[in-house]
């Protein structure tokens, strides 16, 4: 009998995680990332602009993301300070056992996207990265013979050792990217910007060898109990926030006191 309950009470809970979640993935003031430190992917969408929701996906003209909530997952609720701020958010979670991706070392060919959000995407090769983080897959896909046949060319090699040139090469043909954990995957279509530019509003990518180099999991700002990896992020909107943002950026530049 206790068993049943405890079945009973952890089926109500993670209905009640899935609506959180949907009702988010509604919002476009709720943004999203998933990754690990030094690569992640992050969506968000402007509140006029497009979007296709179904269940726990939504797609837009430059990016998608889509959730899978495992009976095993953990939420942790939190607030904290970042490099621009306060924010606040939830760290969905899995024991450090569950919170795996595949450790591919170097570049790899995974054949067509199959799973991919978009119809139109799944005839597009995939190639893991080979960047060896724990809780994620980072990739890219791409669809043009003469892309295809260069990265098949350059398999097998370790970017984070010796692939500064394919990286550089990565970065020019700026192939879709998708981002993968237990807990779901993000894709980007956007272009990725030049060396010198900054990253666009919406669904984006950020790789930083030197991060990736820590193999941390997650922020030592991230309050995460030991024992669990954070696979998915959600960034929570805060009117506290947009107001005092808001006041800053109309009276940028005035002195106080007037």
């Amino acid at each position: 009998m206790t068993s049943r309950i405890a079945e009973d009470d952890r089926a109500a809970s993670i209905a009640a995680l899935r609506a959180l979640v949907a009702a988010r993935l509604a919002d476009p003031h709720s943004a999203w990332s998933l990754g690990t430190f030094g690569a992640v992917a992050e969506f968000q969408r402007d509140p006029d602009e497009p979007a296709a929701l179904e269940g726990l996906r939504a797609i837009t003209a430059r990016g998608g993301i889509t959730v899978e909530l495992v009976p095993d997952v953990v939420p942790i609720a939190y607030e904290r300070s970042t490099g621009h701020g306060w924010a606040h958010g939830v760290a969905f979670c899995l024991p450090r056992e569950r919170a795996r991706g595949t450790g591919r070392q170097v570049l790899t060919e995974l054949g067509p996207d199959g799973a991919a959000l978009r119809d139109a995407d799944r005839e597009a090769t995939l190639f893991d990265l080979g960047l060896g983080t724990t809780q994620c897959d980072c990739l890219v896909r791409v669809r043009e013979p003469a892309e295809v046949l260069r990265l098949r060319a350059a398999c097998g090699t370790a970017l984070l050792e010796d692939g500064t040139a394919v990286l550089g090469e990565l970065a020019a043909m700026s192939p879709q990217r998708i981002f993968i954990s237990p807990l779901g995957r993000i894709e980007v279509f956007q272009r990725i910007p030049a060396p010198d530019g900054v990253s666009p509003e919406g669904p984006h990518t950020h790789v930083l060898p030197r991060l990736l180099k820590t193999r941390r999991t997650h922020p030592a700002t991230l309050p995460v109990p030991d024992g669990l990896v954070p696979c998915l992020e959600l960034h929570a909107p805060s009117s506290i926030r947009d107001a005092v943002d808001a006041w800053r950026a109309a009276f940028s530049g005035q002195p106080l006191g007037r």
